[in-house]
């Protein structure tokens, strides 16, 4: 028995470097869903050079989000015509590689 152990742990530290030898895994690689989620609300300010608008929304579901007035950035290629101060607009946000929270998609109401 005690042999069978000190075979066993003989073995262990050998495989160690082994182990330690192997590629670490690239996280960003790998495929994530996206975290997204459809919204409603009255727009209070823009910064159009900014490309970023203050919205009072109501509560987000998918998110989890309660509503609220927050600002958001508005990815390129977005049209931010329907974005003036008491427009009332409907919009989708996508979290991006930061964190933060993009609207991705922007109408009119």
């Amino acid at each position: 028995m005690l042999r069978n152990l000190a075979l066993a742990a003989v073995l262990a530290f050998a495989a160690t470097p082994a182990l330690a030898a192997e590629p670490a895994h690239d996280m960003k690689a790998m495929s994530h869903a996206t975290v997204s989620g459809e919204g409603s609300g009255t727009v209070k300010s823009v910064d159009a050079a900014k490309r970023s608008v203050v919205i009072v929304h109501g509560p987000i579901a998918s998110l989890q989000w309660p509503g609220m007035t927050m600002p958001f950035a508005v990815a390129p290629g977005v049209d931010l015509a329907p974005a003036k101060p008491g427009a009332k607009v409907a919009f989708t946000v996508e979290k991006q590689a930061d964190g933060s929270f993009a609207i991705i998609r922007l109408a009119a109401q």
